[in-house]
């Protein structure tokens, strides 16, 4: 064990009790969209134009949901409508949007949204090349401690029912 010999047939213990759970139960709070490869490749424009993108952002602000977590890269234009995405952002402060603070590819938040509505969706690999793990907290090239994508979308819908996330790097316990 010690050696790592073992590792990759406890991976293959792990990702079989996975399969073979029953399956949970669909939390009806929680609506994903997503935009497929078919999507891609039979009616949409790739990469989704900031046009869109705020079209469906105020689209998905009229059903009042608790939090929005955009798991698109924005850090710079793409096509029309740019103006109308930093203010369909400004307007909302329940959009989570993402960034990538590993040291090897950075790529910046999306600059509408303040420090509190950005999460990292930074990843670890395992040396197989599967995904098990997921990042909760780190810090960037300034040592400043961050938060996944996860952990703000966590944090925001919690806080409406008055939960708070405290522990932290302030205590690791």
């Amino acid at each position: 064990r010690l050696l790592g010999w073992l590792q990759p047939l406890e991976w293959k213990a792990l990702d079989l009790s996975l399969r073979i759970r029953p399956a949970e139960a669909t939390d009806s709070r929680i609506t994903l969209i997503a935009i497929t490869e078919d999507d891609i490749q039979t009616t949409l424009n790739h990469p989704i134009s900031d046009e869109d993108l705020s079209e469906l952002i105020e689209t998905l602000q009229t059903y009042a949901p608790r939090v929005v977590g955009i798991d698109i890269f924005r850090d710079r234009p793409v096509g029309d409508g740019y103006q109308r995405l930093v203010q369909t952002l400004q307007a909302s402060d329940n959009i989570i949007g993402i960034y990538r603070v590993g040291t090897n590819n950075i790529v910046l938040p999306p600059p509408a949204l303040s420090e509190e509505q950005i999460g990292f969706a930074d990843a670890i690999i395992d040396n197989d090349g599967f995904l098990r793990r997921s990042l909760l907290g780190s810090t960037d090239e300034q040592t400043n401690y961050r938060f996944s994508l996860t952990i703000r979308l966590a944090a925001r819908y919690l806080a409406e029912d008055g939960l708070q996330l405290d522990n932290g790097v302030r205590d690791p316990e």
